[in-house]
């Protein structure tokens, strides 16, 4: 799971980067993604830790109610989604993909 890896990370630079590559990872303007990186530039130490401990935590919610959703769903169900519905999971499954290989 990318929040065990999340976790385990504990180098400022590291956890600096990881922000960075989440930030630029959302589905927002270009402007607002430049102003979010500027921002974690002149942050200090405590408060980069302190976001990127939420954004582990927010990674951490999101991957234990897929799991809970998954979980709810056999095999049958998922097997019958519509395409519309398996590309639209292949997309959420590919952001995550996107933070891993880029770090």
């Amino acid at each position: 799971m990318i929040f065990d890896f999340l976790k385990k990370q504990k180098e400022f630079k590291q956890k600096k980067k990881l922000t960075q590559i989440m930030i630029m990872s959302l589905q927002i303007s270009e402007s607002q993604k430049s102003l979010y990186i500027q921002a974690l530039e002149i942050l200090d130490k405590q408060w980069v830790d302190n976001l990127y401990l939420e954004l582990t935590r927010f990674v951490e919610n999101y991957e234990l109610k897929e799991l809970k959703e998954i979980s709810k769903n056999n095999y049958s169900t998922v097997a019958g989604m519509r395409k519309k519905e398996a590309l639209e999971k292949q997309k959420d499954l590919n952001s995550f993909s996107f933070l891993i290989n880029n770090l």
